[in-house]
């Protein structure tokens, strides 16, 4: 993918409509919020700068305020269906600058949407103990349990909307405004930190996840029950302190998978706390039963490679199926990531020792993917991925939408024009069958400097959105959303 390490583009922002909140307050000059009509110069619309980190130039680069939006235009005509909040979360580092894309303060962007009509787009800082005390990964050191910048993703369980980071606790915000309540442990009962990518069970409404460290535990497996209560906990031996970002479950399987991506590599890139290192770290994946006991994980070991995100997993008899973005390593002295492949996973749990297969399903840098989360843990048909451009004039970005039907192999794109750029898709269900509904996006104009919500039919990318709330301000490249209907 060519995520690559080492100023700031400043960021002229634009408010207009509704007076803002309170929420967006600034504390010492961190971020304040603004209701000014009137647009600053456009950022981003001059040559990629090869001496610049690609993440603080063009629509990478963080913006300085925090707006309420409303009266906004749209194009097309927006699904009478939807009513909910889309928000989506990312890294907006609030002096400016950081060592990597992945290590600035979080800022969710939410728009919300009612009936079928664009209400209002806030864009809020995630107001973390590394916000308010201006700490930054840049002065070193490994963050403690309560310290995060809740920057990578959100999730709505039980009533609760959350933020979460690849390390800390999650932090809950107040879906009306997007105001940060705070940190969130459960009642006191998460001592671990969390993962950014929880998964929920459709049939039981559970939330399972996991918390790594640097200290022992060094893996623990969790389930919150369908009221959000933290009802299980359970430690998993690793022999070392790595990375992990996601997993995956079936109905029957928690599937992990493990990379040589270690905390404190000599040689990483200065001020990030992690490094590529498959001398000294496994690369394996393991299987345990779900809601089971993380001393029955069994294991497989295998080439050094990593995986940030899978698509899904499910059973089929007594093997698991595993669809993940394979990369051959990650994070290494510059923090370039290489592209990512997408690669079916088979692992024969039958026997005394797991069995594998993989098999790689194309040859197109993507990832990001999503799903109908109706069906999490099972055999999904539809999944929809981001593709990424390494040639175009601001090096790295991700580029257009990828629909893919597992049952066929089938695929079809939608690419945006060359000065048009697409994140991470929520897809929000409108009927009873799979994939039928609507995919959300944030699409950046490099034109304008400016970013729309995309909406498209989930059953046919290729057409194009079918409509697109404009903003009159830019919604930086981020990482992971979720839609949060009214009902």
């Amino acid at each position: 993918m060519g995520w690559g390490a080492a100023g700031l583009a400043a960021t002229a922002i634009v408010g207009c409509g509704g007076d803002d909140d309170g929420a967006g307050r600034g504390d010492g000059g961190r971020g304040g919020s603004t209701t000014s009509t009137t647009p600053g110069p456009a950022a981003g619309i001059a040559d990629y700068d090869p001496d610049v980190p690609y993440w603080e130039q063009g629509g990478f680069a963080p913006v300085a305020e925090e707006v309420t939006l409303t009266d906004l235009e749209v194009t097309g005509a927006i699904p009478s269906a939807l009513s909910g909040l889309y928000v989506r979360n990312g890294s907006n580092p609030a002096s400016g600058t950081s060592v990597h894309w992945f290590m600035g303060d979080g800022m969710v962007h939410g728009l919300r949407i009612e009936g079928g009509r664009a209400q209002w787009y806030r864009n809020r800082y995630v107001r973390t103990t590394l916000y308010e005390n201006g700490w930054s990964f840049a002065e070193g050191g490994i963050p403690g349990g309560g310290i995060t910048q809740s920057n990578v993703s959100v999730i709505h369980h039980a009533g609760r909307l959350l933020t979460l980071g690849e390390v800390g606790l999650p932090f809950e915000l107040e879906p009306a405004e997007l105001g940060t309540v705070g940190a969130y442990d459960f009642g006191g009962r998460l001592t671990t930190w969390m993962t950014a990518h929880p998964k929920i069970d459709p049939a039981t409404g559970s939330m399972h996840f996991f918390g790594y460290g640097f200290a022992d535990p060094l893996l623990t497996y969790h389930v919150a029950d369908a009221a959000g209560r933290l009802v299980h906990s359970t430690p998993i031996d690793l022999p070392v302190a790595t990375m992990i970002h996601d997993f995956a479950i079936t109905d029957r399987d928690v599937v992990f998978w493990v990379g040589p991506v270690l905390f404190g590599v000599e040689g990483s890139v200065p001020g990030f706390p992690y490094g590529w290192a498959p001398d000294d770290g496994p690369t394996q994946v393991g299987v345990m039963p779900l809601g089971g006991d993380g001393s029955t994980i069994r294991w497989h070991q295998l080439e050094p490679s990593f995986v940030f995100h899978g698509t899904n997993a499910h059973r089929d008899g007594d093997d698991v199926v595993a669809r993940v973005n394979v990369l051959d390593s990650a994070f290494g002295p510059d923090g370039d990531l290489p592209a990512s492949r997408l690669t079916e996973w088979r692992i024969g749990t039958a026997g005394a020792s797991l069995t594998f297969a993989a098999e790689q399903l194309n040859d197109v840098d993507m990832d990001l993917p999503a799903i109908d989360r109706r069906y999490t843990g099972r055999a999904e048909r539809h999944a929809w991925y981001v593709t990424t451009d390494e040639d175009g004039p601001w090096g790295f970005e991700f580029a257009g939408i990828l629909h893919r039907d597992a049952s066929t192999g089938a695929e079809q794109r939608w690419e945006p024009g060359p000065l048009e750029r697409a994140g991470e898709v929520s897809f929000v269900a409108e009927g009873d069958g799979e994939g039928e509904g609507w995919l959300l996006t944030y699409v950046y104009d490099r034109t304008t400097d400016t970013s729309n919500l995309a909406i498209f039919d989930a059953g046919d990318v290729a057409a194009g959105p079918v409509a697109r709330i404009h903003l009159p301000v830019r919604v930086p490249y981020g990482f992971h959303g979720v839609w949060v209907p009214d009902a």
